[in-house]
Protein backbone atom coordinates (compact mmCIF):
# COMPACT_ATOMS: atom_id res chain seq x y z
CA UNK A 1 0.00 0.00 0.00
CA UNK A 2 1.50 3.72 -0.44
CA UNK A 3 1.41 6.24 0.71
CA UNK A 4 0.20 9.93 0.18
CA UNK A 5 3.81 10.75 -0.22
CA UNK A 6 4.45 8.18 -2.73
CA UNK A 7 1.83 9.24 -4.76
CA UNK A 8 2.00 13.06 -4.67
CA UNK A 9 3.08 14.66 -7.79
CA UNK A 10 6.80 14.95 -8.71
CA UNK A 11 5.83 18.36 -10.73
CA UNK A 12 5.79 20.70 -7.73
CA UNK A 13 7.36 23.85 -7.81
CA UNK A 14 8.96 25.94 -4.93
CA UNK A 15 7.46 29.48 -4.65
CA UNK A 16 8.51 32.28 -3.01
CA UNK A 17 7.23 34.42 -0.21
CA UNK A 18 4.83 36.15 -2.74
CA UNK A 19 2.36 33.01 -2.78
CA UNK A 20 -0.13 32.22 -0.49
CA UNK A 21 -3.09 30.80 0.15
CA UNK A 22 -6.56 31.87 2.28
CA UNK A 23 -9.53 28.72 3.57
CA UNK A 24 -11.60 28.56 6.34
CA UNK A 25 -10.49 25.69 8.73
CA UNK A 26 -13.52 24.53 11.39
CA UNK A 27 -15.17 28.49 10.87
CA UNK A 28 -11.78 29.93 11.88
CA UNK A 29 -10.93 32.25 8.19
CA UNK A 30 -7.03 31.87 7.77
CA UNK A 31 -5.72 34.69 5.18
CA UNK A 32 -2.26 35.31 3.74
CA UNK A 33 -0.94 31.68 4.55
CA UNK A 34 2.57 31.02 3.37
CA UNK A 35 3.27 28.32 1.35
CA UNK A 36 6.46 27.11 0.07
CA UNK A 37 5.72 24.45 -2.59
CA UNK A 38 2.47 23.68 -5.20
CA UNK A 39 1.56 20.93 -7.47
CA UNK A 40 -1.64 20.47 -9.33
CA UNK A 41 -2.78 17.86 -6.48
CA UNK A 42 -2.01 20.71 -3.52
CA UNK A 43 0.59 22.87 -1.53
CA UNK A 44 3.08 22.52 1.50
CA UNK A 45 1.97 25.77 3.86
CA UNK A 46 2.90 27.12 6.50
CA UNK A 47 0.51 27.87 9.99
CA UNK A 48 1.21 29.19 12.92
CA UNK A 49 2.60 26.50 15.59
CA UNK A 50 -0.50 27.43 18.27
CA UNK A 51 -3.06 27.14 15.36
CA UNK A 52 -1.80 23.01 14.63
CA UNK A 53 -3.84 22.04 16.50
CA UNK A 54 -6.58 22.09 14.32
CA UNK A 55 -5.12 20.93 11.53
CA UNK A 56 -5.37 17.38 11.65
CA UNK A 57 -4.81 14.59 9.15
CA UNK A 58 -7.96 14.86 6.82
CA UNK A 59 -9.39 18.13 8.10
CA UNK A 60 -11.30 19.78 5.39
CA UNK A 61 -10.21 22.87 4.21
CA UNK A 62 -12.79 25.00 2.75
CA UNK A 63 -12.82 27.94 0.16
CA UNK A 64 -9.58 27.83 -0.33
CA UNK A 65 -8.14 29.98 -2.71
CA UNK A 66 -4.84 30.60 -4.68
CA UNK A 67 -3.27 34.18 -3.34
CA UNK A 68 -0.93 34.84 -6.63
CA UNK A 69 -2.05 37.00 -9.88
CA UNK A 70 -0.82 34.52 -11.93
CA UNK A 71 -3.23 31.29 -10.34
CA UNK A 72 -6.73 30.65 -10.72
CA UNK A 73 -8.86 32.18 -8.02
CA UNK A 74 -12.06 29.50 -7.91
CA UNK A 75 -12.61 28.43 -4.39
CA UNK A 76 -10.87 24.86 -3.97
CA UNK A 77 -11.76 22.31 -1.38
CA UNK A 78 -8.84 20.78 0.46
CA UNK A 79 -7.82 18.08 3.02
CA UNK A 80 -4.79 18.63 5.01
CA UNK A 81 -2.50 15.35 4.16
CA UNK A 82 0.01 15.32 7.27
CA UNK A 83 1.38 17.78 9.61
CA UNK A 84 5.37 18.22 10.30
CA UNK A 85 6.35 19.60 13.21
CA UNK A 86 4.53 20.68 16.92
CA UNK A 87 4.60 17.37 18.33
CA UNK A 88 4.21 17.42 22.07
CA UNK A 89 7.60 16.56 23.66
CA UNK A 90 9.48 18.41 20.84
CA UNK A 91 10.94 21.91 21.48
CA UNK A 92 8.56 24.71 20.14
CA UNK A 93 8.30 25.91 17.05
CA UNK A 94 7.16 29.33 15.68
CA UNK A 95 5.74 27.65 12.56
CA UNK A 96 3.87 24.01 11.58
CA UNK A 97 4.42 22.90 7.95
CA UNK A 98 0.88 21.37 6.72
CA UNK A 99 0.79 19.06 3.44
CA UNK A 100 -2.42 20.02 1.85
CA UNK A 101 -4.13 17.97 -0.87
CA UNK A 102 -6.51 19.64 -3.39
CA UNK A 103 -9.63 17.88 -3.54
CA UNK A 104 -12.24 19.29 -5.77
CA UNK A 105 -11.26 22.27 -8.15
CA UNK A 106 -13.36 23.70 -11.04
CA UNK A 107 -12.21 22.52 -14.27
CA UNK A 108 -10.99 25.55 -15.81
CA UNK A 109 -9.24 26.17 -12.71
CA UNK A 110 -7.59 22.81 -12.44
CA UNK A 111 -6.33 23.18 -16.35
CA UNK A 112 -4.90 26.68 -15.72
CA UNK A 113 -2.90 25.59 -12.40
CA UNK A 114 -1.88 22.62 -14.28
CA UNK A 115 -0.71 24.81 -17.59
CA UNK A 116 1.31 27.26 -14.91
CA UNK A 117 2.98 24.64 -13.02
CA UNK A 118 4.17 22.90 -16.22
CA UNK A 119 5.16 26.11 -17.14
CA UNK A 120 6.86 26.96 -13.98
CA UNK A 121 8.44 23.53 -13.86
CA UNK A 122 10.36 23.87 -17.60
CA UNK A 123 12.25 26.67 -15.52
CA UNK A 124 13.43 24.60 -13.27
Amino acid sequence: MSTFADRRDTRRVIVGPEFGISFTLKGHAYSEVRITNLSPGGCFALVGAREARLFERSAVLENLVLLHPELPKAPIIAAVSYVLGGRPGTEAMEYVGVGIQFMGMEDAAQELLETWISAATALQ
